[in-house]
Protein backbone atom coordinates (compact mmCIF):
# COMPACT_ATOMS: atom_id res chain seq x y z
CA UNK A 1 0.00 0.00 0.00
CA UNK A 2 1.09 3.45 -0.89
CA UNK A 3 -0.94 5.82 1.40
CA UNK A 4 -2.74 5.24 4.95
CA UNK A 5 -4.29 7.12 7.70
CA UNK A 6 -1.98 7.76 11.01
CA UNK A 7 -3.60 9.02 13.67
CA UNK A 8 -1.03 11.45 15.54
CA UNK A 9 -1.27 14.88 18.13
CA UNK A 10 -2.77 17.50 16.65
CA UNK A 11 0.52 19.25 17.39
CA UNK A 12 2.59 16.61 15.40
CA UNK A 13 4.95 18.91 13.12
CA UNK A 14 7.27 16.15 11.47
CA UNK A 15 8.13 17.86 8.10
CA UNK A 16 5.88 16.56 5.21
CA UNK A 17 7.74 13.91 2.51
CA UNK A 18 10.74 13.68 5.42
CA UNK A 19 11.11 10.12 6.41
CA UNK A 20 9.95 9.98 10.13
CA UNK A 21 13.11 9.56 12.02
CA UNK A 22 11.66 6.19 14.27
CA UNK A 23 11.44 4.39 10.71
CA UNK A 24 15.31 4.70 9.88
CA UNK A 25 17.64 2.50 11.38
CA UNK A 26 20.91 3.88 13.17
CA UNK A 27 23.04 0.92 12.29
CA UNK A 28 23.67 1.26 8.51
CA UNK A 29 26.88 -0.67 7.16
CA UNK A 30 29.90 0.58 6.10
CA UNK A 31 30.70 0.65 2.36
CA UNK A 32 34.19 -1.37 1.50
CA UNK A 33 36.51 0.89 1.08
CA UNK A 34 38.12 -1.42 -1.36
CA UNK A 35 35.48 -2.16 -4.02
CA UNK A 36 34.01 0.93 -3.86
CA UNK A 37 30.50 -0.80 -2.43
CA UNK A 38 30.27 -2.63 -5.66
CA UNK A 39 31.47 -6.18 -4.79
CA UNK A 40 33.92 -6.53 -7.50
CA UNK A 41 37.64 -6.89 -7.14
CA UNK A 42 39.19 -3.59 -8.75
CA UNK A 43 41.93 -5.92 -9.94
CA UNK A 44 40.39 -8.97 -10.96
CA UNK A 45 37.42 -8.34 -13.47
CA UNK A 46 34.56 -10.60 -12.93
CA UNK A 47 35.79 -11.68 -9.33
CA UNK A 48 34.26 -10.79 -6.34
CA UNK A 49 35.96 -8.25 -3.78
CA UNK A 50 37.97 -10.25 -1.41
CA UNK A 51 36.98 -7.89 1.61
CA UNK A 52 33.27 -7.73 1.46
CA UNK A 53 32.85 -10.96 0.09
CA UNK A 54 30.46 -9.40 -3.02
CA UNK A 55 27.88 -7.79 -0.17
CA UNK A 56 29.73 -4.14 -1.69
CA UNK A 57 29.19 -3.32 2.35
CA UNK A 58 31.11 -4.79 5.44
CA UNK A 59 29.90 -4.70 9.35
CA UNK A 60 32.79 -2.89 11.37
CA UNK A 61 31.56 -5.75 13.89
CA UNK A 62 29.38 -8.36 14.96
CA UNK A 63 27.97 -6.48 17.87
CA UNK A 64 27.19 -3.61 15.27
CA UNK A 65 25.29 -6.15 12.84
CA UNK A 66 23.26 -7.90 16.08
CA UNK A 67 22.23 -4.42 16.96
CA UNK A 68 20.50 -4.04 13.54
CA UNK A 69 18.72 -7.40 13.58
CA UNK A 70 17.10 -6.77 16.64
CA UNK A 71 16.41 -2.74 15.67
CA UNK A 72 12.84 -2.32 15.49
CA UNK A 73 11.06 0.82 13.77
CA UNK A 74 9.63 3.20 16.46
CA UNK A 75 5.84 4.67 14.97
CA UNK A 76 4.99 8.11 15.40
CA UNK A 77 3.26 9.50 18.73
CA UNK A 78 -0.47 8.80 19.01
CA UNK A 79 -2.74 11.62 19.21
CA UNK A 80 -6.30 12.87 18.10
CA UNK A 81 -4.90 14.40 14.64
CA UNK A 82 -5.84 13.08 11.45
CA UNK A 83 -2.96 12.65 9.07
CA UNK A 84 -2.16 10.93 5.55
CA UNK A 85 0.96 8.95 5.34
CA UNK A 86 2.85 7.46 2.35
CA UNK A 87 4.54 4.18 2.68
CA UNK A 88 6.17 3.61 -0.43
CA UNK A 89 9.53 4.58 0.89
CA UNK A 90 10.34 4.42 4.99
CA UNK A 91 7.05 6.38 5.82
CA UNK A 92 6.79 9.97 5.77
CA UNK A 93 3.75 12.27 6.53
CA UNK A 94 2.15 13.78 3.20
CA UNK A 95 -0.69 16.20 4.71
CA UNK A 96 -1.21 18.33 7.37
CA UNK A 97 -2.77 16.70 10.77
CA UNK A 98 -6.19 17.59 10.97
CA UNK A 99 -9.01 17.03 13.77
CA UNK A 100 -11.53 14.88 12.05
CA UNK A 101 -11.33 11.98 8.96
CA UNK A 102 -13.81 14.41 7.22
CA UNK A 103 -11.41 17.56 6.85
CA UNK A 104 -8.67 15.39 5.84
CA UNK A 105 -10.69 13.35 3.38
CA UNK A 106 -11.98 16.92 2.25
CA UNK A 107 -7.88 17.79 1.83
CA UNK A 108 -6.84 15.02 0.33
CA UNK A 109 -10.02 15.28 -2.52
CA UNK A 110 -8.03 18.54 -3.98
CA UNK A 111 -4.50 17.61 -2.96
CA UNK A 112 -3.66 13.74 -2.47
CA UNK A 113 -3.17 11.14 -4.95
CA UNK A 114 -4.31 7.45 -4.42
CA UNK A 115 -1.29 5.87 -6.78
CA UNK A 116 0.45 8.02 -9.35
CA UNK A 117 -1.31 10.94 -10.65
CA UNK A 118 -5.19 9.58 -9.91
CA UNK A 119 -6.89 11.67 -7.61
CA UNK A 120 -10.18 10.43 -5.41
CA UNK A 121 -13.70 11.76 -4.44
CA UNK A 122 -14.04 12.63 -0.52
CA UNK A 123 -16.16 9.94 -0.33
CA UNK A 124 -13.76 7.47 -1.73
CA UNK A 125 -10.92 9.02 0.50
CA UNK A 126 -13.50 8.44 3.27
CA UNK A 127 -14.15 4.80 2.78
CA UNK A 128 -10.13 3.94 2.31
CA UNK A 129 -8.97 5.60 4.56
CA UNK A 130 -11.52 3.86 7.04
CA UNK A 131 -10.86 0.64 5.92
CA UNK A 132 -7.00 1.17 5.52
CA UNK A 133 -7.15 0.00 1.82
CA UNK A 134 -5.99 3.52 0.11
CA UNK A 135 -5.89 2.22 -3.91
CA UNK A 136 -6.68 3.60 -7.33
CA UNK A 137 -9.23 1.02 -9.87
CA UNK A 138 -9.13 0.84 -13.47
CA UNK A 139 -11.20 -1.42 -15.14
CA UNK A 140 -10.09 -4.20 -13.72
CA UNK A 141 -6.89 -3.49 -12.45
CA UNK A 142 -6.30 -2.39 -8.87
CA UNK A 143 -3.04 -0.09 -8.10
CA UNK A 144 -2.03 -0.67 -4.61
Amino acid sequence: MGRELKRVPLSFDWPLKIVWKGYLCPYQPIDCKLCGGNGENPKIKGELCKICGGDGYYWCDQKYKKLRENWQKIEPPKGDGYQLWETTSEGSPSSPVFDSLNKLCKWAEKNATTFSDFKATFDEWKKMLLTNNVCHKEGNIIFL
